[in-house]
């Protein structure tokens, strides 16, 4: 397990992956720990996103094809595949019902993407000591 943030590349870049306020969307910068996630190793190569903070027991969930926070792990619907794009980048794709979906920040929208496109689902992943 560790502490990580994860940065918007492309059009998005300073944009994190932010799970502040209750709701999944982009934040401009590191503003504290709404955008730091807890990188949890799963078996067979997944891995889920734990929020920290005040939403401390939320994941980030992909289940019923919506991007957005679940308690807790519930099923395949929180975990995901990380793939390593080299020089810290990655991108996650989605399991279970979702298969054949990646995690995307196209256009300034968080969202579910049809396979990994380009740099919309690409994100710069980082330790954090937040």
């Amino acid at each position: 397990m560790s502490r990580i943030t994860l940065e918007a590349l492309g059009k998005e870049t300073g944009y994190y992956l932010s799970h502040a306020l209750d709701k999944v969307w982009l934040q401009f910068g590191v503003q504290g720990e709404g955008e730091v996630f807890i990188l949890e190793e799963l078996s067979g190569g997944r891995v889920a996103l734990a929020c920290v903070g005040g939403e401390t027991g939320k994941y980030l969930s992909h289940a019923f094809n919506k991007l957005w926070l679940q308690d807790g792990i519930q099923g395949e619907g929180e975990e995901w595949v990380m793939v390593d794009h080299g020089g810290g980048n990655v991108s996650f794709n989605c399991v279970g019902g979702e298969t054949g979906k990646t995690l995307s920040h196209a256009f300034g929208k968080m969202g579910l993407q049809d396979g990994y496109q380009g740099e919309g689902e690409l994100w710069a992943k980082r330790n954090s000591n937040i």
